[in-house]
């Protein structure tokens, strides 16, 4: 049987380099090129300054958070170490915080041509970094490989931009842990949120305070709601979940327990926390009512406490900061210090700032 071949017909010959010929010649290739390769560039770069502006506003809403300065150096070193060619330029640092020590942004909120998202905070601490091309030869235009071809010699190539709006202030809504704290306690131990124990290094011992459990009776604060007992101490918040977490949003009443006892998950916590020197996210309390189990506390904002030591029932040990039992027999307490803490970013913005602070990427 012979084979069948086919043989091209003398007709295609030459076909494929006129179709080739006849799309270069109308800039369709080109075209092509450019949108492929030069707008391909034009999002690798916007994704490299929006890493860059992203990573200084973060680092400089932080460090004014922290209190350790709102340098414009700290928005330019991050957002170098954060682009792919290891320098980019940062057109705009502005914000606002509660020490004044950013620049304010002045004139209309034009962001949105430089990729902010949304507008600039009425109110509250925030910074804005904005961030453009910079080549590493100095240039601030990336050049254009095809579309030079298609608009001429003119085109010298297009630069991009990008924004990011970082606020920070105090949690109004997290998680904390199933202790509350009086307001009177944490005033007197912070000079009115003024003083707080390191966060590392050496803690002195006059930092340490002694809280007892909340009763009926004490030192009641000035300025509490109306028709509130305020008696300085400490307070078992109701632990549903079973693991000594309470979910809190300020300004709410939550269900307590004013009585002696701890849960055996709120025990086993104070005991790791005390082991691990784990700073404890607590909320404050500004008002409390009822008795036992029928107990229940005005929560007024969150406070950074560390554990050091505690006489409760069937769990007591001395201070691990002073070595000291400060409470004797049925007295019921806690020892540690205030300090400062930054939380992750899933809390809920909008609280008093008491020693914690959360951050939070606004676009």
């Amino acid at each position: 049987m012979s084979r069948l071949m086919s043989r091209p017909r003398r007709d295609d010959r030459g076909a494929a380099t006129v179709l080739v010929a006849l799309l270069l010649g109308g800039g369709l290739l080109l075209g092509c090129g450019a949108l492929v390769i030069d707008v391909g560039r034009l999002y690798n770069e916007r994704a490299q300054l929006q890493n860059a502006s992203d990573a200084a506003a973060l680092a400089l809403a932080q460090a004014c958070a922290g209190g350790t300065g709102c340098a414009d150096g700290t928005a330019l070193n991050y957002a170098n170490a954060n682009s792919g060619d290891g320098t980019s330029t940062v057109d705009l640092v502005c914000g606002a915080d509660a020490r004044g020590l950013l620049d304010p942004c002045l004139g209309d909120d034009d962001g949105e041509a430089a990729g902010c998202l949304g507008d600039r905070p009425a109110e509250g601490n925030f910074v804005e970094v904005r961030t453009s091309t910079r080549q590493t030869d100095g240039s601030t235009l990336l050049p254009a490989t095809f579309g030079q071809v298609l608009l001429g010699s003119a085109y010298e190539g297009r630069g991009v931009a990008s924004c990011t709006r970082v606020a920070w202030g105090g949690p109004r809504a997290t998680y904390g842990f199933g202790v509350t704290i009086s307001l009177c306690e944490w005033m007197t131990a912070t000079a009115g949120g003024t003083t707080f124990a390191p966060e590392s290094g050496t803690v002195p011992a006059s930092f340490e305070r002694v809280l007892k459990l909340h009763t009926t009776s004490g030192t009641s604060c000035s300025g509490n709601p109306a028709g509130w007992v305020l008696p300085g101490g400490f307070g078992w918040l109701a632990d549903a979940t079973g693991d000594c977490q309470a979910y809190v949003d300020l300004d709410g009443v939550y269900r307590g327990d004013t009585g002696v006892s701890a849960s055996s998950a709120c025990k086993e916590e104070l005991a790791d926390a005390r082991t691990r020197n784990t700073t404890l996210l607590v909320p404050v309390y500004d008002g409390a009512g009822g008795t036992g189990h029928e107990g229940y506390f005005h929560l007024k904002g969150f406070a950074s406490f560390v554990i050091t030591g505690y006489n409760l029932p069937s769990l007591k040990i001395a201070s691990r900061l002073t070595s000291q039992s400060h409470c004797k027999g049925d007295e019921k307490c806690v020892y540690g210090y205030f300090t400062t803490a930054l939380l992750p970013a899933d809390a809920v913005l909008g609280g008093p700032e008491m020693g914690v602070t959360t951050v939070h990427m606004l676009g």
